[in-house]
């Protein structure tokens, strides 16, 4: 796909630039939450370290606890990562739309806290296409597997500003199919194997017709490693029934408010 990256820049700074109706106070406190602070406190009643003075009444009565001490706690570290749906059904009603604005409001927080994130867009490629593509031959090529596709729209480690006309490219990527299971357990699988103590999936999708138990086995695997997933699902779809964090959203500022307060929540 060949895009014009002036314009998808302009589009980028547009929305960047722009404040959303519905997060005001949840965009300030998800920045206080998720930045990466170290704690540092004082411990009382200790017997060694620096005197302190406030225990001197303690010192009168034959107390040897009248010191305190420095302490330090490392601050707990996020990695998150955005994965878009991208298939054809999301080119409808301006729902690709919704979620490039979502997803660059969150960008911005993200980069703001120091947290270091990435950001993924999929849509399907079949076993028919593929040999089309290639040239292969197969015996029956009426029989359809789906294969993710992944649109790298902001690497782990990458800067927002370098990314920038990637993220403004979002509402040019919708095609083809939805191969959700297959794009959200590799996802999982990636995150999990992260650093940070705290790993957060965040998925934008119009997902209708889900296989159920699919979805549930995707929220037990996630469960297991150590991953929080965040649906939130475009318009009238199954996330709710399908992962324990989810929201159905039908407008724009419905979908910056519901997102923001979700992610708030699952974090505190």
């Amino acid at each position: 796909m060949e895009l014009n990256k002036d314009y998808c820049q302009i589009n980028f700074s547009a929305i960047y630039n722009s404040n959303p109706n519905g997060l005001g106070a949840t965009r300030a406190s998800l920045l206080r939450l998720l930045r990466s602070l170290d704690l540092v406190g004082w411990n009382s009643y200790e017997e060694s370290g620096r005197l302190d003075r406030k225990a001197f009444t303690r010192f009168a009565t034959g107390s040897n606890a009248v010191f305190s001490k420095r302490t330090y706690v490392e601050a707990e570290k996020s990695a998150v990562s955005i994965l878009i749906d991208c298939s054809g059904s999301m080119d409808v009603d301006g729902r690709i739309q919704c979620a490039e604005v979502v997803t660059i409001q969150l960008a911005k927080i993200l980069d703001k806290a120091n947290v270091d994130f990435q950001v993924n867009g999929f849509f399907g490629d079949t076993f028919r296409n593929r040999v089309e593509a290639t040239g292969a031959t197969a015996s029956d090529t009426s029989f359809k597997q789906e294969y993710p596709t992944f649109v790298p729209f902001k690497t782990w480690g990458e800067s927002v500003q370098k990314a920038s006309a990637k993220l403004g490219s979002i509402r040019h990527w919708a095609q083809s199919s939805t191969p959700d299971y297959s794009s959200i357990a590799i996802t999982i699988e990636e995150l999990s194997k992260r650093p940070e103590s705290r790993r957060i999936l965040f998925l934008v999708t119009d997902a209708g017709g889900y296989e159920q138990s699919h979805m549930k086995h995707l929220q037990k695997l996630a469960d297991k490693l150590g991953v929080k997933i965040i649906a939130i699902g475009i318009g009238n779809t199954e996330v709710k029934q399908c992962f324990k964090a989810s929201e159905d959203v039908v407008s724009l500022d419905g979908l910056a408010s519901a997102s923001f307060n979700k992610l708030l929540k699952e974090l505190r």
